[in-house]
């Protein structure tokens, strides 16, 4: 059973319901009628919040008012727009919990968590860092009913970074490679920093920074250093390329050739798409 009104003759369910109480207008948030001894629920009141656009870490108890918290809300995300995070400590899509009745999320589109951050390649014959772990999507802070059409997924982990490398050459100084930085996983993870280690008997090529991941790709990891001369050369380990959303991150590679040799750095683990947080959602 629903309330609708004749507007102009066309039946329409009203946005907002109020009554006269003693001198004073006052807002509806339910209404019921008797029929046939039972009363029946005919009006609930109902705000629909719509995300028309990109949104960098969607707080519902921040961008819904006090009024519209008082009844139901439908949180409409529409296709092809995205809810996302930039930082890991903090969840793509926040419900809050201030909304008095149901709320319901409708996804179409994309929430995804932010990328961790790739790790550090290393010094010679020292070990790469592990690549940071990703963000997590949606976080629950009230009981929810979803209607997911979309992705919701955890952003991406960290790529390793890269081990060192050293060669003790004959006849020679002893050479020192840096491990290259991993990449940053898919959803803004930064990328990891090269080791700028590349001496001895010369220089052959310089580590590289693991790239940044962006909102749609991961970024890949740094190449290693090469040192070395006309008797041999020590390579580095190049950093792991960060996951994309949902994916691990992968491992750095160990330091190549020489007498000391750093292992590469681990891949960081996705985040997670949704957090219950202890509470319970309906739906997909």
């Amino acid at each position: 059973m629903t309330l609708k009104i004749n507007d102009s003759g066309t039946w329409k369910e009203p946005t907002k319901v109020s009554v006269k109480d003693g001198g004073a207008w006052k807002e509806v948030l339910t209404a019921s009628v008797k029929d046939d001894g039972s009363w029946k629920p005919f009006y609930q009141k109902k705000y629909t919040y719509t995300v028309s656009s990109n949104v960098n870490k969607l707080d519902l108890d921040t961008v819904l008012t006090s009024d519209q918290k008082l009844g139901d809300v439908d949180v409409v995300i529409n296709s092809g727009v995205y809810v996302y995070s930039d930082s890991t400590s903090t969840p793509a899509l926040l419900t809050g919990n201030g909304v008095a009745g149901v709320l319901t999320i409708i996804n179409n589109g994309y929430i995804y968590g932010a990328g961790g951050a790739g790790g550090s390649g290393g010094a010679a014959s020292a070990n790469g860092s592990s690549g940071g772990s990703g963000g997590t999507a949606l976080k629950l802070e009230k009981n929810i009913t979803l209607d997911n059409n979309g992705s919701i997924l955890g952003g991406g982990g960290g790529g390793g970074g890269g081990g060192g490398s050293t060669d003790d050459q004959s006849f020679s100084d002893r050479d020192y490679a840096g491990g290259g930085g991993g990449g940053g996983g898919q959803s803004f993870g930064s990328g990891g920093l090269r080791n700028a280690e590349c001496s001895g008997s010369g220089c052959v090529r310089q580590s590289g920074n693991g790239g940044a991941g962006t909102l749609t790709s991961a970024g890949g990891g740094g190449i290693g250093a090469i040192a070395g001369g006309s008797r041999g050369t020590t390579t580095a380990g190049s950093g792991g390329s960060g996951g994309s959303v949902g994916n691990n991150g992968s491992s750095g590679q160990s330091g190549q050739s020489g007498d000391g040799l750093g292992s590469g750095g681990s891949g960081g683990s996705a985040g997670t798409a949704i957090d219950n947080n202890g509470f319970t959602r309906t739906g997909d």
